[in-house]
């Protein structure tokens, strides 16, 4: 393999003269080609027969590689072009497969760029000096010192002292520089943007070889981003670059911005979403409702829903709208179609001697089912898609339908329950509830009550319908007190704390807040793959680049 790429080596470097003065165009096309894949290509199958020259085989490859562009500079060579034609074809054909490369190769690639960018800014430094543009001057200096910390000039010219150990010290009181001519500062701004541009331009095809592998894709991004930032800090494709989007005065994360745009209209789309559910209209019980011995009073459906209460007509009519609108408004959000139609049933039962009839009569459930059920407030009915609610209030039975309809939807379309992968099941339920009904009261968590005073009065704050989750999390956040994403992935619903739970909604309102587009995509992958794996994707699979994002999305989330 290693005498294979140096004869592609010799072979490109006599094409590329040839090429350079005969056609312009494949000349830059095998430039391109050269930085985004020499250093790592392999070849399958072996393309250099042992019994042909080799200069005869490596046109037979660029002919392969290169199309109609290379035989038209081979072209006034006749018995090359001859022979080129003449071999036999090929089997099967040429598969240039790009071997990974590594963080340290892809420096060493790029390292070139940054050196010629250091010339560049040096002439750039000393225009600005000559039009007597001091300030724009200083911060190009700052910006040589990003691609050569040791610059002696930029050093000197910022009043730097070297020190007895070879180190350098910035003033102890920096004078301010100010632009004098101000008719320059547009023609310096614009210089500014070219240079960054152009540094931009040269490294794109490195940053999009697929030889990269994702550390060395996401360390070139970040330095390449660091690099274009430090010419010209407002230059917008390199914010774009480094996921940054404009609000205002300031750079704020892409998905910050989308989300300030998507809870501008959340409120009014979720309006819409509950105007569009048909009315309740009365039905009749089935035969096996009849025989459950509870003394139902009203019994309402809509085309997705049936709710059966023994209260009043208004709650069952509210709850048929609300578990609706919460099948039509998660289906929007995940981008998928569900047939759950009104053979889904709520049972909302307002007293104790309906929930013990309900439970005590409901066929099939063992003696310890239904004393176990009883302890509760509410449950989904073993092997049935239904639900039943006996919460103490109306408020808390609503908020239990809607949260059980959410959850039926991850198992049941999104294939994904509490145990496969508990930040998404609570996360997505809760933020989605609150959104619907302005309340959080139903966690599927059992074991949020350990932990410290602080942290149980947290979860007495918690159960209050106007705490702001997401700015109680960052709080925690802030004091070292919150739930890595690679921990939250690990951790079961059974063991879930209040931190986790804080984390699990904060995630959630990030993902539809801020990365909704990617959110359908996502959600589907929870139940195809392991769901650290499908998470980590959204961050170049760095779940640590995650939480530096969250940390970051919280602060400027207003």
């Amino acid at each position: 393999m290693y005498r294979e790429k140096l004869r592609i080596r010799a072979c490109f470097g006599v094409f590329g003269r040839r090429a350079g003065s005969a056609v312009p165009e494949c000349a830059t096309l095998l430039r391109s080609w050269l930085r985004a894949n020499l250093r790592s290509v392999s070849l399958r199958p072996a393309f250099l027969p042992a019994d042909l020259p080799m200069q005869l085989a490596s046109v037979s490859v660029l002919a392969e590689l290169f199309g109609a562009a290379f035989l038209r500079c081979v072209a006034p060579s006749g018995a090359l072009l001859g022979l080129c034609l003449a071999l036999p074809a090929r089997s099967t054909p040429l598969v240039l497969e790009p071997t990974h490369r590594s963080v340290s190769a892809a420096a060493d690639e790029y390292a070139p760029l940054r050196a010629a960018m250091t010339r560049e800014l040096e002439e750039y430094a000393q225009w600005c000096g000559s039009v007597k543009l001091a300030a724009d001057r200083d911060g190009a200096l700052r910006a040589i010192l990003r691609f050569d910390a040791e610059h002696e000039g930029a050093r000197r010219g910022l009043k730097h002292t070297r020190q007895r150990d070879g180190t350098w010290a910035p003033p102890a009181k920096p004078a301010e520089s100010k632009n004098a001519n101000k008719n320059f500062e547009a023609q310096s701004r614009e210089r500014r943007e070219k240079l960054a541009t152009g540094l931009l331009e040269r490294a794109s095809p490195l940053l999009a070889s697929p030889s990269l592998d994702a550390p060395a894709r996401r360390k070139l991004c970040e330095e390449l981003v660091a690099d274009v930032l430090a010419i010209e800090p407002e230059h917008v494709a390199g914010r774009a670059l480094g996921g940054e989007a404009r609000r205002g005065d300031a750079w704020v994360l892409r998905e910050t911005a989308a989300s300030d745009a998507w809870r501008a209209k959340s409120k009014a789309a979720v309006q819409e979403v509950i105007a569009a559910v048909p009315d309740p209209a009365p039905i009749a019980l089935r035969p096996n409702e009849e025989r459950l011995g509870v003394a139902w009073t009203h019994a309402v459906a809509t085309p997705r829903v049936r709710v059966l209460t023994t209260g009043g007509v208004e709650e069952a009519r509210k709850a048929a709208v609300m578990c609706h609108a919460a099948i039509e408004r998660f289906a929007n959000l995940a981008g998928f179609t569900t047939d759950l139609n009104n053979e889904y049933t709520v049972y909302l039962l307002t007293s104790a001697p309906a929930r013990d009839a309900w439970i005590g009569n409901w066929p099939g459930w063992s003696a310890a089912q239904r004393e176990q059920f009883k302890l509760w407030a509410g449950c989904g009915v073993p092997g049935e898609i239904h639900q039943a609610r006996w919460d103490a209030d109306e408020a808390r039975r609503l908020d239990g339908a809607v949260r059980y309809t959410l959850g039926l939807l991850c198992w049941r379309e999104l294939k994904f329950d509490h145990l496969r992968c508990a930040w998404a099941w609570e996360g997505l339920g809760l933020y989605l509830t609150n959104e619907l009904v302005g309340t959080h009261y139903t966690w599927f968590a059992s074991a949020p009550a350990a932990g410290d005073a602080e942290t149980k009065e947290l979860l007495g704050k918690l159960a209050l319908s106007d705490v702001n989750w997401t700015r109680e999390h960052y709080q925690r956040v802030k004091r070292g007190k919150g739930t890595h994403f690679a921990k939250l992935c690990e951790t079961g619903i059974d063991a879930f704390g209040a931190d986790d739970m804080l984390a699990s909604y904060s995630l959630a309102s990030y993902l539809i807040e801020g990365r909704g587009d990617e959110l359908p995509a996502l959600l589907r992958a929870l139940g195809a793959t392991k769901p650290a794996e499908a998470l980590a994707a959204l961050f170049d699979g760095d779940l640590a680049q995650g939480d530096a994002r969250m940390l970051r999305w919280l602060a400027e989330r207003k």
